[in-house]
């Protein structure tokens, strides 16, 4: 009668960004195929070639790798806070530009004397 293994009820393993690093540049760094550095690391090898591949496109992209749906909202978060503070300042900058060309191009008063040429 033959058994059935069962697979663990945890689920999907979860890695942090520092660890899928560490792993893609050890793996680099130490000339070993990716089975054996697997195996060392307690991972699958398709899992570091996965990694170097994301690695590899986000230097492409010019973004920071592996970075997560949280991390990436906290970012755009910060991005937009920076720039509602720019366009304040800049709507700001404008009104008072606006107000000092209308205080420059008024007329002045017809009871000043002119000035001697």
């Amino acid at each position: 009668m033959k058994t059935q293994l069962q697979r663990p009820t945890s689920g999907k393993s979860r890695y942090t960004p520092e660890f899928k690093e560490e792993a893609v540049a050890s793996w680099k760094q130490s000339g070993k195929s990716a089975a054996k550095m697997a195996a060392e690391l307690g991972i699958r090898a398709p899992l570091l070639y996965r990694w170097a591949n994301q690695q590899r496109l986000a230097a492409q992209q010019g973004s920071q790798p592996l970075l997560r749906k949280s991390e990436r909202l906290g970012e755009m978060q910060a991005e937009i806070e920076r720039l509602r503070a720019e366009n304040a300042k800049l709507l700001e900058q404008r009104e008072v530009l606006k107000k000092s060309l209308g205080i420059l191009s008024e007329t002045p008063p017809s009871g000043m004397p002119k000035s001697s040429r």
